[in-house]
């Protein structure tokens, strides 16, 4: 808010005071200073991004603090590139203060670099982009691939979400950073850093941001709901997979804050979220009740599920097994889907009676189409 940055603006100021190497320069500091609290109560902050020092995606305090510490000097924070960091640099900076404007999205794709163990020189990090026609603004639908996959994941769900712009990100080896997998990416900061540059084209909803995975990318899901601030997105579907028992047990959720896959900090998921998951009885590869596969230890879809109701709010016990609303076409959805709906429909399961992995029915993959339309529906509603 615009307390908040005054107040940080003036300890950073004091701060860059106390310790400036010329007093000289102090007029031309007051100068920038009154500009940038006037600023404050005029700037909407949707300027382009020349005063984003660190690439982040918005111009904040951190710019600010980076810009006092090079003041007077030839460095990073010469907005104006006239061979020295002043006032002038700050008075560009309080123009752009708040969230860059990077126009309008089109189909292209979008790439972040990150450093880890894996790729200690940076590796890019590629996320392919689809927008419909028009002019917006319109929901995002951030789209995480299975393991093995890739963002071809983009056209998974058929023409569901072509009314959205779907966003397919390529998980490091092919594979999101959930528990054992070969990757070692940090993939939440990823994830947190996509949707950052996503909010700074003006085509997109920034309230309709929503997170749909499959399999590996289910489970990358449940750690996004679970590890993600509550203004990143607001809405998830998660097929195939519900969360490992690393991630809540004993009462509580669980992460690590140094994105490694330790699960040994106690973390409050943020609440208001929408939810869906899907998952089949049959499934050999996630068991739905839970236990061994794929090299960790699964939670039982419908605890997982009521885990995260709690996380939204629900009060009540954990509905039953035979608690679940069977599908018959004029409430929604067919047999053999079973509903289990929460804080009247907020955070739902549907449990697919013999559904395999693929959600597959006695060979028939009628049931797994029926599963993309229960999601776009969910998401984009």
């Amino acid at each position: 808010g615009v307390t908040l940055q005054a107040v940080e603006f003036s300890q950073l100021l004091k701060f860059r005071i106390a310790h400036m190497k010329s007093p000289k320069s102090f007029p031309s500091l007051v100068a920038a200073a009154a500009a940038m609290m006037v600023g404050f109560l005029t700037s909407n902050a949707q300027g382009q991004c020349g005063a984003d020092i660190n690439s982040d995606h918005q111009v904040n305090g951190t710019d600010l603090a980076e810009l006092l510490s090079q003041w007077e000097t030839d460095g990073t924070a010469d907005i104006d590139n006239n061979g020295v960091v002043n006032g002038a640099d700050l008075t560009h900076m309080l123009s752009q203060w708040g969230m860059c404007s990077n126009g309008n999205l089109t189909n292209t794709t979008l790439s972040i670099n990150q450093t880890w163990a894996q790729q200690p020189t940076g590796f890019v990090r590629t996320a392919a982009v689809l927008v419909p026609t028009g002019t917006g603004p319109f929901p995002v639908v951030i789209m995480l691939h299975g393991n093995g996959g890739n963002s071809t994941f983009i056209n998974s769900m058929g023409t569901t979400l072509n009314s959205a712009i779907r966003v397919a990100p390529n998980g490091y080896s092919t594979s999101w950073n959930v528990d054992s997998e070969v990757s070692k990416a940090p993939d939440v900061e990823f994830i947190r850093e996509l949707i950052a540059l996503l909010k700074t084209y003006d085509n997109v909803d920034a309230g309709r941001i929503s997170i749909y995975g499959s399999s590996n990318g289910a489970g990358m899901t449940n750690r996004l709901l679970i590890e993600l601030d509550g203004n990143t997105f607001q809405r998830a579907a998660c097929r195939v997979s519900q969360m490992i028992t690393k991630m809540h047990h004993d009462g509580s959720f669980w992460f690590n804050a140094s994105g490694n896959n330790t699960y040994d900090q106690q973390i409050t998921p943020a609440n208001a979220r929408r939810i869906i998951s899907i998952s089949g009885t049959a499934d050999p590869t996630v068991p739905y009740t839970g236990g061994s596969g794929v090299g960790t230890t699964f939670m039982h879809c419908q605890e997982s599920i009521y885990r995260f109701a709690q996380a939204m709010g629900e009060t009540g016990p954990q509905l039953t097994d035979a608690a679940g609303v069977p599908g018959n076409g004029a409430n929604g959805y067919s047999a053999p889907f079973v509903k289990y709906s929460y804080r009247n429909g907020q955070v739902v399961h549907y449990k697919l009676v013999g559904g395999t992995h693929g959600l597959a029915v006695n060979g028939s993959n009628v049931y797994a189409t029926e599963a993309n339309q229960l999601i776009a529906s969910f998401l984009l509603q």
